[in-house]
C-alpha cells in the first residue's frame, strides 16, 4: 500500500472519531500544541459533523516535505451531508521504509 493509501485510510479513522465525538481516541492523536478542548471549543460552532462519501477522500491535499520526513494535508469536513470550509489540518510522518509512522491532527478551522 503507497503513503496516500495508508494516509487516507488512518485520515478515515480521524474523521469517524469526530463525527462520533470519540474524544479519548482524538486525544493521542494531537500535536503536543493542541488540545482536545480547542477542538470541541471550533465543534461547537458548527452543526452535526456527518461521514463523507468515501469519494472525498480522494480530494485530500497533500503537501509533501522537501526532506522526505512525511506530508502535510487538509481535507475539509463534511457537515450536515455537504462539503464545508471547515478544514482539519494533519501531518503524516514517514519512516524511511516509506511507512506512516503517524498521522497528527495539526488544527481544525475555516478556510
Amino acid at each position: 500500500m503507497n503513503i496516500k493509501e495508508q494516509v487516507k485510510l488512518l485520515l478515515k479513522e480521524i474523521v469517524i472519531d469526530l463525527v462520533n465525538g470519540n474524544y479519548e481516541k482524538i486525544q493521542i492523536k494531537l500535536i503536543e500544541e493542541l488540545e482536545v478542548d480547542d477542538l470541541k471549543e471550533e465543534l461547537s460552532y458548527w452543526e452535526s459533523l456527518t461521514m463523507p462519501p468515501d469519494q472525498a477522500f480522494e480530494k485530500i491535499n497533500f503537501i509533501k516535505y522537501e526532506d522526505g520526513s512525511g506530508y502535510a494535508l487538509e481535507f475539509e469536513i463534511w457537515v450536515d451531508d455537504n462539503e464545508s470550509d471547515f478544514t482539519l489540518s494533519c501531518e503524516a510522518n514517514v519512516d524511511h521504509k516509506g511507512n506512516v509512522d503517524s498521522l497528527l491532527i495539526n488544527n481544525l478551522h475555516v478556510l
